[in-house]
């Protein structure tokens, strides 16, 4: 196996790690844009402080990752850089395949040990010695930590928000405008989208103001005494998402503050040779039924949220429901009981009458029900079978949706397209039959290697199955998804990464975003819309495209429907606005689109 050779770059991100180190700072979070090569930093700097004694005979490093999968690529990694000449290696088992005393001696005698937080704090704390896989001796031992996409190490946003006007000075801050307005028209103009979408996209990405812990990390980080600022053990950080300066603020407070937390970033000629560099392209696909479809779902869906807002209104007192607050007002309202009781009591304070109390209590959740049985709805229409979509609607029994017009004729419509489609023994979409006809021209007539990413587990399944099958052309594929194990995925990918017959990956999203590196792949398609900017910076650098190399990622959807006037505009701005708000992220340019 070849061992692999770090760039300028990389090297450079070491001796910056290294100095810092060397300053007496034991926290370093180093910031590269996904595709560069960060692990390779971690290993090589790792190298530098065995060799150099930094690191004694018997002391112990740990990898965490997030992601099963990735203790295995991280493992490859490791063993390709040589990290396997400065001690054993040892990938943390699932499940119970070996026994506990086992596990215990191999860890023993390893010096790099990789594992996912969850799988290492079950590991060290056990009902009884027969199953804990690792002595508690260990946590002495382990001296340097590296976290591999550190910033997950923070979850969702939670508690108040940044108001508007906060929310504006924080964006004028980071895009370094003065002018918020005429920066508004100047993204509406390029993208052909209302100056206040593009206001509303910026304010639901950057108004969460706190973030907590992730409730997976939190126990290992204590074990390991990471969270204590007196404590010697080195945490090196990764992480791809240099865009998120939010969680980047809270993550460096959590760790101790800027007096003991570095923040790093490599500098060189060929780190800007070697930055992402990627072209989007669309792929529209032409299908007046399911525009249709979709033009129905949303008058439903407007008609619904009409009704949320009195719903919302009696709960709060507040008469405007923000837009990216719905799904999460419905699903409280539907989930809470004492949300619902505050609705009650001040309906009776109205001095409504019981029976009209239930009545209204009544249509408010059969609307919220509704709202949210539709956004599941527009996802299996865009994004998933047309059987699936099907299914769905004649699953349906919520009376806000069966009694109204729209959507008995949305029920005509996708029964009579079924009724079709099994009469021509096909079950293909025309966005499968589009896809086909690009993976084939693509793939078997250019000879490219593609990545696919799909959201849900089943349209992976489904979109492997028909490539591959000898009526649509056959194109040799595998796929990978959240559903297999750490072990299945991990050699799915090395399948495609190491056969040259093999053409295709169809991957889940939300699996293949973070810390997958494809160099293999020449070409990436999105079955559907990405919307959150640091989902799509991450999956963006999976195919590492540089600025010597530039490669091109397709979004493939139905043309006059959601999907396609909102979503891959949507993408797009945003990444404009990533390669405005970071000179050192993704340089991006829009293509022409394709049919």
């Amino acid at each position: 196996m070849p061992v692999l050779q770090p760039r300028d770059y990389q090297e450079n991100a070491r001796d910056q790690i290294v100095g810092k180190i060397d300053d007496g700072i034991r926290k370093v979070i180093c910031y590269l844009p996904t595709g560069m090569g960060k692990t390779l930093i971690a290993i090589i700097t790792l190298q530098h402080l065995v060799e150099n004694e930094y690191l004694k005979p018997d002391d112990k490093v740990l990898f965490l990752v997030a992601d099963r999968k990735l203790k295995h690529q991280l493992h490859d990694m490791a063993s390709s850089a040589g990290l396997g000449n400065y001690g054993n290696l040892f990938i943390l088992p699932e499940g119970q395949d070996y026994p506990a005393y086992l596990v215990r001696q191999h860890a023993s005698m390893s010096r790099f040990i990789f594992a996912t937080p969850v799988l290492f704090a079950n590991a060290v704390i056990a009902r009884s010695a027969a199953t804990q896989k690792l002595d508690k001796s260990i946590l002495q031992q382990i001296k340097v930590v590296i976290v591999d996409e550190v910033l997950d190490v923070l979850a969702q946003s939670y508690g108040k928000k940044r108001t508007k006007e906060e929310t504006v000075d924080y964006i004028k801050k980071i895009f370094n405008v003065d002018d918020y307005d005429a920066f508004l028209q100047e993204m509406g103009q390029r993208y052909e989208i209302p100056p206040q979408q593009v206001e509303l996209l910026l304010e639901k990405e950057f108004s969460p103001r706190y973030y907590r812990m992730n409730a997976a990390f939190e126990p290992v980080l204590n074990m390991l005494r990471v969270l204590d600022p007196k404590a010697e053990v080195i945490v090196i950080g990764l992480t791809a998402s240099v865009t998120q300066q939010a969680k980047r603020d809270i993550l460096v407070e959590r760790l101790g503050g800027k007096e003991q937390v570095a923040e790093i970033q490599p500098a060189g000629e060929d780190y800007e040779n070697y930055r992402p560099s990627i072209t989007l392209k669309k792929i529209r696909v032409i299908d007046d039924e399911i525009s249709k479809l979709d033009s129905f779902i949303q008058d439903l869906k407007s008609s619904a949220l009409s009704t949320i807002k009195k719903a919302y209104k009696d709960a709060t007192n507040n008469p405007d429901l923000p837009s990216d607050r719905i799904l999460l007002f419905v699903t409280e309202f539907l989930a809470k009981k004492d949300l619902r009781d505050k609705v009650v009591a001040r309906l009776k304070q109205r001095g409504m009458a019981q029976g009209e109390i239930d009545d209204t209590m009544k249509r408010y959740t059969t609307t919220s029900s509704a709202y949210l049985l539709l956004t599941v709805g527009r996802q299996k229409l865009l994004e998933d079978t047309i059987k699936a979509f099907y299914k769905f609607v004649k699953s349906v029994k919520n009376t806000f949706l069966t009694s109204s017009d729209a959507f008995k004729q949305i029920d005509a419509l996708i029964s009579a397209r079924m009724d079709a489609l099994q009469k021509d023994k096909s079950m293909l979409s025309e966005k499968d039959k589009k896809l086909i006809y690009w993976v084939n021209r693509l793939a078997v007539t250019e000879g490219k290697k593609i990545l696919i990413m799909a959201r849900f587990v089943n349209m992976v399944e489904h979109i492997h199955q028909i490539l591959v099958d000898p009526a649509n052309g056959g194109v040799p594929a595998v796929l990978v998804h959240g559903k297999m194990s750490g072990e299945q995925q991990h050699e799915q990918i090395s399948k495609f990464k190491s056969s040259d017959d093999i053409k295709v990956l169809v991957a889940s999203e939300r699996l293949i975003e973070k810390g997958t590196d494809l160099p293999e792949a020449d070409i990436a398609f999105y079955y559907g819309s990405t919307i959150s900017l640091e989902r799509y910076e991450q999956s963006l650098g999976r195919i590492r495209s540089t600025v010597l190399h530039e490669k091109t990622a397709y979004t493939i959807s139905y043309n006059l429907t959601v999907e396609a006037e909102k979503s891959a505009k949507r993408d797009a701005a945003f990444i404009e606005l990533l390669e405005r708000g970071s000179k050192k992220g993704l340089v991006v340019s829009m293509g022409e689109g394709a049919e």
